[in-house]
């Protein structure tokens, strides 16, 4: 997300171009919501994901 930050910044005050803006600008889209993705995205428990292995193999030996 700060990534997504710092190329928007960038994108508006330094680059002059229409089209590198552009692209600059979509990139920094990107990288900003792939950061919140990553950030809200829940995360397993080791032990959960073991047990659910564990009742798996046993269905199907």
């Amino acid at each position: 997300m700060v990534l997504g930050g710092f190329l928007f910044v960038w994108s508006v005050r330094d680059i002059t171009a229409e089209w590198p803006q552009i692209f600059v600008g979509l990139l920094s889209v990107f990288s900003t919501a792939m950061g919140f993705g990553l950030l809200i995205m829940p995360l397993e428990d080791l032990t959960e994901v073991e047990s659910k292995n564990n009742l798996e193999t046993k269905k199907h030996p």
